[in-house]
């Protein structure tokens, strides 16, 4: 087998980067239209992120004869091609709009531009990096509160509120049925095919629970990173473009992959807590399936590459490729299989790429003082030690990919791509059982995922928290 082209790898994957139009707008468009709106002076604008697809800005107001100075939140997208993706800045305003009078924390809609494309909120207090919160007590009272934020959001009717893509009637299987739509067609815009994600949205469109009731508002992102909080207390949902109607069970799995990179304690009794405020216990087998609906998501992100650092996308692919198996594994009573762990020698160049990995933390990181330095060499590094494992263990991965393809289809495929895509089709021609091809799958995310585990840390052996007592029943 050859090396990264015959792995659905980032080097085969468009870059929205690459397809990115003129046309931005200037910091001093973005300013005066703020100025204009609110009729007052922006005396302070701090890019919080930036990119081709969304800035945020932080900026400070001072109204005329008013005693303070305000904050507002600017989100601004600059131009793109048009997409499949339906998610712009737009579509959140609707989405702000549709939570408008609700005791929901979230930020209000102050005004929107059509034209630039942007919009304006006020501005909620409060940080989003739970995963620093040393007090357990703390993180505690925090995880509870949030859990109430979403019980108040999928109680939330939805009579009268103009939530996108909810159409009169629609069942929540419909709802469902609709983000599997926009999902699959935003990966096969791509045109770069990926057998997982291709076996699990085809397990995704034949497994649509039935579920009794109207859809109900789903953040579609709920979980640590996407809440602010200070002093031990919850001040907002945040990050709502994801926002649709639903099955409320698919916020409680996102919590569950959210919790794999930011832990909360007792995620149980989380659940637990979620279900005395809804007064019905969390339905495990629904939760179970949109952890892969889920799981397919962040995929099919990964897979179209529109946005991150090579570091970190080395790193976000090994995990969440592991994790839609493991996903679709439980969803399906499946126990996957353990495999030998894969060892080899050092190679002639491990040395080279061990004193490059030494200069980036001793030489740059360790003597700046600029935050952005040490932070791009950190990425820096993700980046060589994968390609040192690579390297190193690329041959030994190659081999026992081919003779598990060989073991799996009973004959040897002329490349690991076509192999890949032939135990799908395998799967589709009854050939192949679901877990004999989950099991396939699952040695070749392991086997993969060697070459991220250095640059991944503690990450390369997380998965998602256990709900089996959450007091919920399978469907």
């Amino acid at each position: 087998m050859q090396t990264a082209t015959h792995r659905e790898t980032p080097g085969n994957e468009r870059t929205e980067a690459a397809m990115t139009p003129e046309g931005q707008a200037s910091r001093d468009d973005l300013i005066n239209w703020v100025e204009t709106v609110t009729g007052a002076k922006v005396t302070r604008a701090k890019l919080i992120s930036g990119g081709n697809r969304c800035q945020s800005w932080s900026l400070e107001i001072e109204r005329a004869g008013a005693p303070a100075i305000d904050k507002v939140y600017l989100r601004y997208q600059p131009p793109r091609l048009a997409s499949a993706e339906p998610y712009t800045v737009l579509r959140e305003a609707e989405v702000y709009r549709a939570l408008t009078g609700s005791a929901v924390p979230a930020a209000g809609l102050i005004a929107v531009n059509p034209d630039l494309p942007a919009i304006l909120t006020e501005n909620v207090p409060g940080r989003a990096d739970f995963r620093r919160v040393a007090a357990a007590a703390e993180r505690e009272a925090i995880a509870r509160q949030f859990v109430e934020a979403l019980a108040t959001l999928h109680k939330l009717p939805l009579q009268g509120r103009a939530l996108p893509g909810l159409s009169p009637g629609a069942s929540v299987a419909d709802c469902v049925g609709e983000e599997l739509r926009i999902w699959r067609a935003m990966y096969e815009e791509t045109r770069a095919g990926d057998p997982l994600i291709d076996l699990a949205l085809d397990w995704l469109d034949k497994h649509v629970p039935e579920v009794a009731g109207p859809p109900a508002f789903v953040h579609g992102d709920a979980g640590p990173g996407n809440f602010l909080f200070e002093q031990g207390r919850l001040t907002g949902l945040i990050d709502w473009e994801l926002a649709h109607a639903g099955d409320p069970m698919e916020d409680l799995a996102w919590f569950s992959m959210r919790v794999v990179m930011e832990p909360v304690p007792d995620f149980a009794e989380r659940l637990r807590e979620y279900g005395r405020l809804m007064g019905a216990a969390p339905d495990r087998g629904r939760i179970l399936y949109h952890r892969v609906f889920v799981s397919a998501r962040v995929v099919i992100i990964r897979h179209r590459n529109v946005t991150g650092q090579p570091g970190n996308s080395l790193v976000s692919r090994a995990l969440n490729r592991r994790l839609l198996v493991d996903a679709l594994a439980a969803a399906n009573g499946v126990e996957l299989p353990v495999l030998e762990a894969i060892e080899a020698p050092p190679t002639p160049r491990t040395e080279l790429y061990d004193g490059v990995l030494i200069d980036l933390r001793d030489e740059i990181a360790a003597t700046s003082g600029e935050p952005r330095v040490v932070s791009a060499a950190k990425l820096s590094a993700k980046v060589i030690k994968y390609l040192r494992d690579f390297d190193r263990y690329g041959a030994v991965v190659d081999a026992r990919e081919l003779a598990a393809l060989e073991a799996a289809l009973g004959r040897r495929p002329e490349s690991v791509a076509a192999g890949r895509f032939a135990i799908v089709a395998a799967l589709h021609a009854g050939r192949l059982t679901f877990a004999e091809a989950l099991a396939f799958f699952a040695g070749s995310v392991e086997r993969e995922a060697v070459f991220a585990a250095a640059p991944s840390g503690g990450l390369a052996h997380r998965t998602f928290p256990p709900i089996e007592d959450a007091g919920a029943s399978c469907v």
